[in-house]
């Protein structure tokens, strides 16, 4: 091993005077970005020739992941002192890599185990070392399925200043998400609510994946383990998607309803995990790791599209979702524009990760928010359940005449919202033809779009608004009218001799006030009615009355609902 060092040192001595590399003057910048400086050449084994053909950006080559891609730069030094530079590759992607100055020569790599680096860093930093007055020319190669990096030259105190902030700013994040993670699944335990779990997994790999793309997981974890870079990395990305996938579900999911399209994104997300599995197995890595990103763009719009649907179908979790994803979209959208050149003054990874941070704890909220309604629904209908049965145990404690007294009134009354039941109304009719009453006035009320209230915010909220209903109708139940609950969310109201233009203005007016209701803590429900209503005619009987005016509100509802149709 070590003659091949020596070998591999004295080649790359004599071939870094092979050929004029591209020149650049070192001034004492505090960094100098050799990119656009750098020649590249492809060859098929680690050793130059002397004939091969260099160009000035290694895009414009064509290279299989066995090939080595060999780079040079020239550094003149103008300043009449020497200086140690750190040559520094910033979140590399490199199996293998040799660097030599001429003095020094460096062999490491992601291949390679973590002490072959020559300075203890995420980044790839060689120490070179530049001769006052002279030219000194950095050289070597690199080979790989994925080749990711970018050349600069840094003092170390730049660099080691550097590293301090990003250290110091990773080491934030990754306690942020690590405290949602443990507090998610603290929770979670507690309740067994799964949306927490769903969440605290999803956190964890999001936070593992950037601990391993930072180069964390390398330098603490497995230092003498190389193969698990590659390992490591397939799996927190594809455990980033699949979890992603699991959360949108779980976040979106309302109370005993499926989320729309999902059985279509587990579907999906399975076709990621076989797709990727068969891949590994059979293919290689590039195209392991580049099938999560062909899946991405579809399942953001898959995810876009249910969110849209689950919003248009009355779901608030909906638009919490798409509140709390507004940070990391923001922050995703900023790196994307960096990325195609846009000059936008802030560092692209601390905006992601404060977009990331940012809507994870938007989504606890939302969590914690749809978990507190719950269990405050489910606790008030305790308490209205136990004030039910104390008040139905204290009632039959009570004398045989109070008994009978409210046998008689739940007989006559509907028990949610008080007004004369069907029964009550069948009653009143009777005696309307009793006395020959020559005309009756009916007016049947149904509500709009009721069941979507009672599929949305509950039972407990469409029992609010039918009560809302009953305390306008109440008033008017009187010796000649009463005003009772059909059916449902059905009303009626029956008037004996009426004036027709007296009960044309009280069902205006009824209707009005009807618009003109607001449910205390859901102003956002809208309640709406149609009003059927007919006077009857000379020799008509009630049940012909009854049908004209039910005519008349199914053509409320056809001409467009919130109607009154006489």
């Amino acid at each position: 091993m070590k003659i091949l060092k020596y070998w591999v040192i004295v080649w790359l001595l004599l071939t870094s005077f092979i050929g004029n590399a591209a020149e650049v003057a070192w001034i004492g910048d505090s960094q100098l970005n050799l990119d656009e400086h750098m020649e590249f050449t492809v060859t098929d084994s680690d050793t130059l020739v002397g004939d091969e053909k260099w160009l000035s950006h290694d895009k414009k080559l064509s290279r299989s992941k066995e090939q080595y891609l060999h780079f040079r730069v020239s550094i003149q030094n103008r300043q009449s002192i020497e200086h140690s530079l750190w040559l520094v590759l910033p979140f590399p992607a490199i199996k293998h890599i040799t660097v030599t100055d001429g003095l020094n020569t460096w062999v490491t790599g992601d291949a390679l185990n973590f002490s072959t680096r020559p300075v203890e860093s995420p980044d790839y930093i060689f120490p070179v070392h530049l001769k006052a007055n002279q030219s000194t020319q950095l050289s070597g190669f690199m080979q790989g399925e994925i080749l990711r990096y970018s050349f600069t030259l840094n003092t170390p105190e730049q660099v080691t200043a550097l590293y301090r902030h990003n250290v110091m700013r990773d080491m934030a994040f990754f306690g942020a998400m690590s405290t949602l993670v443990i507090v998610s699944l603290i929770i979670f335990l507690a309740t067994k609510y799964y949306s927490y779990l769903s969440f605290a997994v999803f956190t964890f790999a999001f936070g593992a994946w950037f601990f391993r793309v930072f180069g964390y997981g390398f330098e603490l974890i497995w230092p003498n383990y190389p193969q698990i870079n590659d390992i490591s990395y397939g799996l927190l990305l594809y455990s980033v998607m699949v979890s992603s996938s699991w959360l949108t579900i779980s976040l979106l999911k309302r109370q005993d309803k499926k989320v729309a399209f999902q059985n279509i994104v587990m579907a999906y997300t399975a076709l990621l995990m076989i797709s990727g599995l068969f891949s590994a197995l059979f293919l290689d890595l590039n195209t392991t790791l580049v099938i999560p990103l062909y899946w991405f763009f579809p399942s953001v719009l898959l995810a876009f599209f249910i969110t849209y649907k689950e919003f248009s179908a009355g779901s608030v979790k909906a638009l919490w979702f798409i509140f709390a994803m507004l940070p990391f979209s923001i922050s995703s959208a900023i790196v994307v524009a960096i990325a195609l050149g846009l000059n936008i003054p802030v560092d692209p990874i601390g905006s992601l990760m404060l977009g990331l941070v940012s809507t994870c704890l938007l989504l606890t909220v939302m969590i914690s928010t749809y978990l507190i309604k719950l269990l405050q629904s489910q606790r008030d209908l305790e308490q209205q359940q136990a004030y039910a049965l104390e008040k139905l145990v204290n009632e039959r404690t009570q004398a045989l005449e109070a008994s009978n007294q409210l046998l008689q009134e739940l007989a006559s009354k509907d028990p949610l919202t008080k007004l004369p039941n069907r029964r009550s109304l069948d009653l009143f009719v009777d005696d309307c033809i009793e006395h020959n009453a020559k005309t009756i006035g009916i007016a049947l009320l149904d509500l709009d779009h009721f069941k979507r209230v009672n599929d949305t915010y509950g039972h407990d909220v469409g029992d609010i608004v039918l009560c809302q209903i009953a305390a306008l109708l109440q008033p008017l139940n009187t010796a000649d009218c009463i005003a009772g609950r059909f059916g449902g969310e059905e009303f009626a109201i029956i008037q004996r001799l009426p004036e027709k233009s007296v009960f044309a203005a009280t069902l205006k007016a009824l209707h009005l006030r009807v618009n003109q209701i607001v449910i205390p803590n859901y102003e956002s429900i809208e309640v709406r009615a149609c009003i059927g209503w007919v006077i009857s005619e000379e020799d008509e009987t009630i049940s012909d009355c009854f049908r004209r005016a039910d005519k008349r509100l199914y053509q409320a509802k056809d001409q467009g609902r919130n109607q009154l149709v006489p």
